[in-house]
């Protein structure tokens, strides 16, 4: 019977040392971003004395990235994250989540895209998501963006909207791309 106890005992230590060492391990995320769409909500605030109502819609992703190499500094402005090309004419990678809106004002007809009269429209950036003094490595976790609509601008009470969303790393290699749930945009 001792035998038996110890052989048990020798199993589970194995067994809990294997478990602390996969634990340990750090996951095989490919190094181009991937993101899975998580939620959107909307939010109205009304300010009173005749002012316009602000919708404010968060858009939620959940993303991975195999090096870890995600977000962009303010200060970050020369090549390849310059705001303008050689032209002047704005730099996509400039940006790092890019946003497309679209709309529909009848459940009948198809979506079509908001446009917003400046090339970046809603695209932005989001912080760096790790230390400069930091080994890369993998990274999970959540975004969230939050834009404010101003009503009747470009969204109308009775518009139903939703965004196709995605990401881009630092060496420029940009995520899939996720289609959001629609919400409809509430009267005042």
């Amino acid at each position: 019977m001792f035998r038996t106890l110890k052989i048990g005992a020798a199993a589970a230590a194995a067994g809990t040392a294997g478990l602390l060492t996969s634990c340990l391990q750090a996951p095989d995320y490919p190094t181009t971003p991937h993101i899975d769409f998580k939620e959107v909500q909307a939010k109205r605030y009304t300010f009173g004395g005749g002012q316009t109502p602000v919708d404010t819609v968060r858009i939620t992703i959940d993303f991975t990235d195999g090096d870890g190499d995600l977000g962009l500094s303010p200060d970050e402005k020369q090549a390849p994250y310059n705001p303008a090309d050689a032209n002047g004419n704005y730099n996509r990678t400039t940006d790092n989540y890019f946003i497309t809106a679209y709309k529909r004002s009848n459940a009948n007809l198809p979506f079509e895209p908001v446009v917003t009269g400046s090339a970046q429209g809603y695209n932005s950036r989001f912080p760096k998501l790790f230390s400069t003094d930091a080994k890369p490595g993998p990274l999970k976790g959540s975004l969230t963006l939050t834009l404010p609509f101003f009503l009747g601008s470009p969204f109308r009470p009775g518009d139903e909207v939703r965004f196709d969303v995605s990401i881009m790393d630092r060496a420029l290699n940009e995520s899939n791309k996720i289609t959001t749930s629609s919400y409809v945009v509430q009267k005042p």
